[in-house]
């Protein structure tokens, strides 16, 4: 073929005409001069109705799943410093897996003590609804446990942490007057640490923590500083605050502990005197409402009592008014021991 002529050879004398070559040009391969082969006729996916409502069921639990961890979760958000209180306290749970523990604990304990008044109304009473009255109180007070039981469980982190708390107040001035003098004996830092890790109740267990991490092969100033944000002690993380900035920068660490050691005394010599004078004030109340009041209280009622027939004065009276008198000295005892300094505990 010459110029894109077409060229005629003779074949046992047919004479047979050749196709001209397809030219090829930038953009084009030789794939694309390819006949196009029809497309095979896709069958449709067949799928088993078995299955079809397996996967449905499936996804309808994965979203119940979904709303309930959603609704536990803001429970414990609710609950202003659970997740922090776990974390202090060690627990290795996420907040929703220890409010969803918590939750399944106080259903338990509030069906256990539902039946059991149920059992015990039906063994009392004796009237015709015997049986409506003892399930309705059972649920009542079923339920009743649960709410009370729930609220208790998520708020016993806190009340722990904050139960530690002042049980280190009460040691750690002691512990860094320690670490102070190992220090500027010459011991290093971190065998000063070591050394006041125990004999100091809760505040020795919070310089174990930074023990531990250095044992695990954490730095000495990565391991003060994640224990200082695991910690809710303030006056150690002012401590340890001020020993990790002094790690940095070089300075000396004895002289700036020491200083903050001052400024805690000082700081607990002004709570000592605010609590003295709450304690005058308590003290005042006391006695007016629980020794002066009780006691003249029921010797010019029955003084009156004999002249005026209002009531009389007899054995229930005076026991009536023992649980009265002991009452108010356990509310002004509780006042007292809230009043109290931390670190005085």
């Amino acid at each position: 073929m010459l110029f894109g002529k077409k060229k005629k050879i003779i074949i046992e004398g047919k004479e047979i005409e050749l196709q001209p070559k397809p030219k090829l040009g930038l953009f084009t391969s030789k794939q694309n001069t390819l006949p196009n082969k029809p497309a095979a006729n896709p069958q449709p996916f067949k799928t088993n109705p078995k299955m079809e409502k397996q996967i449905q069921n499936n996804q309808i639990k994965n979203l119940k799943t979904s709303k309930f961890k959603l609704y536990l979760t803001g429970i414990g958000v609710k609950h202003k410093g659970l997740e922090s209180a776990l974390r202090q306290q060690g627990v290795k749970e996420n907040l929703y897996e220890f409010v969803k523990r918590m939750f399944i604990s106080s259903i338990i304990l509030g069906i256990l003590i539902g039946i059991s008044v149920i059992i015990i109304f039906m063994k009392v009473l004796t009237t015709p609804n015997s049986l409506f009255i003892s399930i309705l109180l059972g649920f009542v007070l079923g339920f009743m446990t649960f709410k009370l039981g729930f609220e208790s469980f998520l708020n016993f982190p806190t009340h722990k942490g904050k139960r530690n708390t002042k049980l280190i107040d009460k040691d750690i001035i002691f512990a860094a007057s320690d670490l102070v003098i190992s220090l500027r004996s010459g011991v290093p830092l971190y065998n000063a640490i070591t050394s006041v890790s125990t004999g100091y109740g809760e505040a020795s267990n919070e310089f174990a923590k930074i023990v531990n991490r250095v044992r695990l092969g954490i730095p000495l100033v990565d391991a003060i500083d994640q224990t200082i944000d695991e910690s809710s002690n303030k006056s150690f993380k002012r401590l340890m605050l001020q020993a990790s900035v002094s790690i940095k920068s070089g300075a000396d660490i004895s002289v700036s502990l020491s200083e903050i050691i001052d400024d805690l005394i000082t700081e607990r010599e002004i709570e000592l005197r605010r609590y003295g004078q709450k304690l005058n004030v308590l003290a005042m109340f006391y006695m007016i409402f629980g020794i002066i009041l009780p006691s003249m209280g029921i010797a010019v009622i029955t003084i009156i009592t004999t002249f005026v027939s209002i009531f009389t004065v007899n054995i229930t009276v005076l026991e009536a008014a023992v649980v009265v008198i002991i009452f108010v000295q356990l509310i002004f005892l509780q006042l007292i021991k809230n009043a109290r300094p931390a670190f005085a505990t």
